[in-house]
């Protein structure tokens, strides 16, 4: 099978390679076998290949024990295990294999059927590849801080990522009023997305203004928690969805008791890759809350440049790799 590996940490332009010897994925109890037509881009990718702490807490102390990573799938069902009985040989689907081997940057994957969505059909391979991670991350980020309804008044620390640029439209498509924050070259993108204000952190502190938000959504974890509630209201929520190890650990630690003090909820969101938040993305996309912002398609030769950049900052939105 030809995939994109790796075989020990670093830059991912020196350590990753095209090879087409990888062994063909064992379908199990449960698991359905997707021929990948596209997968996308995430930090965590960059976390493992690059052997981050927390990459190495998830992949491997020493070495990799994922030889193959993007947890984002879009393709077509080609083969259901014993006990699969949502999808059928040739549906479409789409999923975030992240809960079991990854594995979208090689031609076929065996994935939980629990983990999958059938795609729909107005949503090209490119825009079903780059929604499942961020998309599912946006979301429960934003139902963790009751962000999804009029009048609402939210902040996006990080917001030109993969998940910045999902919450920012589907946070604006129910009516909430969306400020960002981010570099100051991406803030023009995002005022088309909807923001109603941009703060460039080089030269701007959003901590320190008048406003107050109903929910802070922290992609970046760039600051700790303590700055950021100075400018949450009374019963808001401040939810950390990515970030350094640090500042999750601090606020995981800690954020719960400052909370009770002040009257905040103060918390680290915590991943749950399912289907029924997919099925959930799929159907606002059909009403047209959110389009992927996918900064570049790219082949499996170009992915570990790429990565490198998305790792740099230098991505606006996802990146898409086309199998």
């Amino acid at each position: 099978m030809r995939a994109l590996a790796y075989a020990c940490y670093g830059p991912p332009i020196d350590v990753m390679t095209v090879r087409t010897d990888l062994p063909e994925p064992v379908v199990g109890p449960g698991d359905v076998l997707v021929q990948v037509v596209a997968t996308s881009l995430n930090s965590w990718d960059w976390d493992l290949v690059t052997g981050s702490t927390q990459g190495r807490l998830v992949g491997g102390w020493t070495r990799p024990r994922l030889p193959i990573l993007g947890c984002d799938i879009a393709g077509r069902v080609v083969q259901i295990g014993p006990g699969v009985e949502r999808f059928a040989v040739g549906d479409e689907v789409l999923g975030d294999d992240s809960g079991a081997a990854w594995g979208g940057l090689g031609e076929r994957v065996a994935v939980p059927q629990e983990l999958l969505a059938k795609k729909s059909p107005t949503m090209s391979f490119e825009q079903a590849a780059a929604t499942p991670q961020a998309g599912v991350l946006a979301l429960q980020g934003l139902q963790m801080g009751s962000a999804l309804a009029p009048g609402k008044r939210v902040l996006l620390n990080g917001a030109s990522g993969g998940v910045g640029t999902f919450a920012l439209q589907l946070a604006c498509s129910f009516g909430a009023t969306v400020d960002c924050v981010d570099h100051g070259d991406k803030l023009d993108p995002l005022t088309q997305l909807g923001a109603a204000g941009v703060f460039d952190h080089r030269c701007e502190d959003p901590t320190i203004q008048d406003g107050q938000y109903d929910a802070i959504v922290d992609v970046a974890g760039t600051r700790p928690f303590t700055h950021w509630r100075r400018v949450l209201a009374p019963g808001g929520t401040y939810a950390v969805v990515g970030g350094s190890l640090a500042r999750i650990a601090q606020t995981f630690a800690v954020g719960a008791i400052v909370g009770r003090v002040t009257g905040q909820h103060l918390g680290v969101l915590l991943h749950r890759p399912n289907a029924a938040d997919l099925d959930c993305l799929t159907q606002m996309f059909e009403e047209g809350r959110y389009r992927p912002v996918i900064d570049r398609v790219v082949g499996l030769d170009e992915a570990p440049r790429a990565l490198a950049d998305l790792g740099a900052g230098r991505v606006l939105g996802k990146v898409v790799v086309t199998l």
